[in-house]
């Protein structure tokens, strides 16, 4: 884990993914995209780097028809999204049908990232991942993780507490899939109020089972851009 201090992250994280999206442009490669802030890296990727060979989507998903909520909706609306598009990038479309069940979307989602791995062998998995005040990276929260991420699915999907946050139905992939499957991931983390959760990852005792953020620290290659010092 390589933490880069930058006073513009989104610029920064931009370059960073843009650089590794380049590198890996002869190969498959799927990059799985966090929302919230990350958002915010797709505003300075290289559009050079946007090929058929690419496959987006999401690293998890709110189990929401609300176009203000749903994390692929909102990746719809960008202009990183369009030149996508218009580029050939294929997408794992994540946005939640009307008849959809959490579980349905789950079982949808898993589906179509095994049916990526079998048909791209050589291919390359690459995520971006915010994180949240409470360590939450992805939609993994603390106090769901001896429930819901103990097996061998790539994807759970539960439901949270309100007062956990706001966004109560999740689809997220599991810190199995993280550690097993994410060849490269792009860590971004700002504001004032994380500042703990970034102390934490720098510790040899964080342990992704109390703190969700610190898979990081065991995935096989993640680069962490953040405003703090």
């Amino acid at each position: 884990m390589d933490i880069k201090h930058s006073p513009i992250p989104a610029v920064t994280a931009g370059e960073e993914l843009s650089a590794l999206l380049e590198h890996y442009k002869d190969k498959p490669t799927l990059l799985l995209l966090s929302g919230g802030s990350a958002l915010s890296i797709l505003d300075h990727v290289t559009e050079t780097v946007l090929g058929p060979q690419l496959t987006i989507t999401t690293l998890d998903e709110r189990f929401s028809t609300d176009p203000d909520v749903n994390n692929f909706t909102q990746i719809k609306t960008t202009a990183f999204y369009r030149r996508a598009k218009d580029k050939e990038v294929s997408m794992i479309d994540t946005s939640v049908i009307e008849t959809d069940t959490l579980e349905e979307a789950g079982k949808r989602f898993e589906a179509a990232l095994r049916d990526w791995r079998n048909e791209n062998l050589g291919g390359v998995i690459i995520a971006t991942m915010g994180v949240g005040i409470d360590g939450h990276t992805a939609g993994i929260f603390p106090n769901a993780y001896n429930e819901y991420f103990s097996g061998d699915d790539w994807v759970a999907s539960y439901k949270v507490q309100e007062s956990i946050n706001p966004y109560t139905k999740r689809i997220t992939v599991t810190p199995q899939f993280l550690l097993e499957h994410v060849t490269h991931a792009i860590g971004f983390i700002v504001g004032d109020e994380k500042r703990s959760v970034l102390d934490n990852l720098q510790k040899d005792s964080c342990s992704h089972g109390e703190i969700p953020a610190c898979v990081m620290r065991e995935m096989k290659s993640v680069t962490i851009i953040t405003s703090l010092k």
